[in-house]
């Protein structure tokens, strides 16, 4: 009997789109390119999420190669980007259904903690039972330590827990634990709530 509901973030609760974030902010194309390809597609943003750095250390590294016109500018992005990510309501409109249901509903996203705090801090803080976050433990999705960190920490049943995620490299890793698994988009959001209804 399925008990757990387990959500990734990133294009699952929320469309993490980097050029959508930085449509947000007054900048040419030409500056939107670059600081695109300076920020979100560095070596350093997998790294805050790996916990190898922090955002503090990666903001420093990113204004260093920037030209002097846009090193505010990333300091305003890499302090302001969390608020500019625009969050599925109906995702979190089905998470208040299935709490009501009394599941239990979890966090599990390869996230640096400014975002991830971001989160907790907010009402959406208040759809969740617990979280386990990348940067924290160091660890990845599709590692299977970081899967078995939130089994072990919240004394969860894998088969009892369904895990939701937009890549199958990450479903694929929790289905061989003894998880349910739906591999996600947000146009599959009736499809998912019919799996739910029917386990």
């Amino acid at each position: 009997m399925l008990k757990n509901i387990i959500f990734d973030f990133g294009n699952v609760i929320m469309n993490y789109n980097p050029d959508e974030i930085l449509n947000h902010y007054e900048l040419s194309r030409q500056e939107h390119n670059l600081l695109r390809k300076a920020i979100f597609e560095s070596k350093e943003w997998s790294e805050i999420d790996a916990g190898k750095i922090d955002e503090k250390q990666a903001t420093k590294i990113f204004v260093s190669r920037v030209p002097d016109n846009l090193k505010n500018k990333v300091n305003q992005i890499m302090a302001t980007w969390p608020e500019n990510v625009d969050f599925y309501e109906p995702v979190f409109n089905y998470i208040e259904h299935l709490r009501k249901d009394d599941y239990k509903i979890y966090g599990l996203s390869n996230t640096g903690m400014e975002f991830a705090n971001f989160v907790k801090d907010s009402e959406m803080g208040n759809y969740f039972d617990g979280y386990v976050f990348s940067a924290q433990e160091r660890l990845m999705k599709p590692d299977s330590r970081i899967y078995e960190k939130l089994l072990n920490r919240y004394s969860l049943k894998a088969e009892e827990s369904l895990f939701i995620d937009d890549l199958k490299a990450n479903t694929e890793a929790a289905k061989k634990l003894g998880m349910q698994t739906f591999t996600f988009k947000i146009d599959k959001l009736d499809e998912l709530q019919d799996y739910i209804a029917s386990h």
